[in-house]
């Protein structure tokens, strides 16, 4: 999902719930459908958060290791994956195969709460990419990171693109 995507469904769902009660029209059953998207995507969150999954380890130039990130888009991305599998899809998709790759299992609730705000700037999770239609951006935004670290809530500047 993009980010234009994102906020016009946050914005359709807060139209839905404006106290304006106007006849049913094509806009209003649109809004409806916004709204029952939003429910699917906190579910998943939700889902999300109450999940362990796994993060490569990779060296860090100072030595040390450190999660697997990739920046795109003005985002660092941290790379978790659902399990070893979805990993190796990963990794097959980079042309990079390992024959060994350390991970550590991380709470899904932790690094949406814990990590990605103690980054230095905006952070998401990448999960699962890689691994055909299964994988899954969760864009640093509020609603599924905490305000302090959401670009929409101007953590980052203005809080419009580009972050």
């Amino acid at each position: 999902m993009s980010w234009d995507e994102w906020e016009q469904l946050k914005k359709q769902a807060l139209e839905k719930h404006s106290p304006d009660d106007a006849p049913e029209t094509e806009t209003e059953t649109e809004t409806e459908t916004a709204v029952q998207r939003m429910d699917r995507i906190r579910h998943a969150i939700d889902g999300f958060r109450d999940t362990t999954v796994l993060v490569p380890l990779v060296p860090l130039d100072g030595g040390g290791r450190g999660f697997l990130t990739a920046d795109f888009g003005g985002v660092r991305w941290i790379h978790a994956f659902t399990d070893e599998l979805a990993a190796a899809a990963f990794d097959a998709a980079q042309g990079a195969v390992h024959s060994r790759r350390d991970f550590m299992a991380v709470r899904g609730w932790r690094l949406l709460d814990v990590v990605i705000p103690a980054m230095a700037g905006p952070c998401g999770v990448a999960l699962d990419v890689g691994s055909d239609d299964d994988g899954v951006l969760l864009p640093p935004v509020a609603g599924i990171v905490p305000d302090a670290a959401a670009v929409d809530s101007g953590a980052y500047g203005s809080g419009g693109q580009p972050w």
